[in-house]
């Protein structure tokens, strides 16, 4: 019996061993990498739904922290604090008091983290006792405090959220050093948080942008919502929504320490305005405190293409004024209604209107007003518009 294996005679009598040819290892190296090319993005979808499901979930616990802190309070966080003497003039401040991360750390099992702040920054705004987190007499505790990472407010999707911000440009002369990063911010309403009388300015709880109910939002600055003022339900109105991490350290968006528009708030982020829907993509976006790509300071996507190319467009470099809401999740991101429900919001729902007469799908779950009861929200449009009264 011949025991030969993968051996064979020709007609000489001569053993030939059997093997691929050239062209059919070349077949074979095209057959897989044709594979690979179809399984890939298969993997990336399937790594980013787990990213999401992961965001998701972290946002809803968020929201139950926030929803716990008011069942015993009776009233939101308040999204801000800063000096009463300081206001309106809140947008260039350097006094940022606890906001509304810092006051639900116990509702988020971080007591420990909450209790390593200075004592004092928890006196009422209009207290003289009152002490900003990134004041110089108490810098060193407050800074290992704000740089500590909190898992539970990271996107995994955001690659920018590990960058701690330092400060703003000249080397953080003017906020401080080492604050970490959050993916998750308050809804401060319809209205720029800037100074003035204006009917669409937020400054406090006393402002024309947050006594009028077409505006206001729920935690804003030196103010936190009641229940009853939601007055469209709370199933119906955004609590907190995702934003996008600083994409450079000196880009002051995504601060869970710092209460402002950009680092841990949204605002005036409805129709109208330039930062008008989820991931908006306009020119002048985000208005914050921003030192990004090559403009040398107040950036726009048409002029800076690190912005452009992350679609994270921003404005003005020496205050916080204005975000919306944005994520690296295709096609959207997510938002956490008043009753601690999350869900995803299209880039696509509903958002032209005119500012402070129509409102629009996106604007009504914005506002807490009751806005003509403009029906339930189904899949990212609201089919009916109503005039805010």
């Amino acid at each position: 019996m011949n025991t030969s294996c993968g051996l064979k005679k020709n007609r000489r009598g001569y053993r030939l061993k059997l093997g691929f040819t050239l062209v059919e290892l070349l077949v074979v190296i095209a057959i897989i990498g044709i594979l690979v090319a179809l399984l890939l993005p298969a993997i990336q979808a399937a790594r980013e739904a787990a990213r999401r499901s992961q965001c998701e979930s972290n946002l809803h616990n968020a929201a139950l922290a926030v929803l716990n802190y008011e069942s015993s309070r009776k009233a939101f966080p308040l999204g801000m604090t800063v000096p009463a003497a300081q206001v309106p003039n809140i947008t260039t401040t350097n006094s940022y008091g606890p906001n509304w991360i810092i006051n639900i750390l116990p509702q988020m099992e971080e007591q420990a983290l909450h209790d390593s702040f200075d004592a004092s920054l928890f006196a009422p705004p209009d207290s003289s006792t009152f002490r900003p987190v990134n004041d110089n007499p108490v810098i060193a505790a407050n800074q290992k405090a704000r740089a500590t990472p909190i898992p539970a407010l990271l996107c995994p999707s955001d690659p920018f959220n590990k960058i701690l911000y330092q400060g703003g440009q000249g080397g953080g002369a003017k906020h401080g050093t080492n604050w970490a990063r959050t993916n998750y911010a308050a809804n401060a309403g319809r209205a720029f948080i800037y100074p003035g009388v204006n009917s669409t300015y937020n400054n406090g709880p006393d402002s024309a942008g947050w006594t009028n109910p077409c505006t206001r939002g729920v935690m804003g600055p030196n103010e936190g919502a009641k229940i009853r003022q939601i007055a469209d339900g709370t199933t119906k109105t955004i609590m907190l929504g995702e934003i996008r991490a600083g994409i450079t350290e000196n880009d002051g968006r995504g601060i869970w320490a710092m209460g402002a528009a950009g680092a841990s708030l949204v605002a005036h982020y409805g129709g109208g305005g330039d930062d008008n829907g989820p991931n908006a993509a306009f020119s002048n976006g985000d208005d914050v405190y921003t030192d990004v790509g090559d403009s040398g300071g107040a950036c726009s996507a048409s002029a800076d293409t690190l912005t452009t190319a992350e679609n994270m467009s921003a404005h003005i470099a020496g205050q916080f004024d204005e975000a919306t809401v944005r994520s690296r999740h295709p096609g959207g991101a997510h938002v956490a209604m008043c009753d601690g429900s999350v869900t995803f919001i299209s880039n696509d729902i509903e958002t032209s209107g005119c500012y402070g007469a129509c409102c629009t799908a996106w604007d009504y779950m914005i506002s807490s007003a009751d806005e003509g009861k403009l029906g339930t929200y189904n899949g990212g449009s609201l089919r009916s518009g109503s005039v805010c009264n």
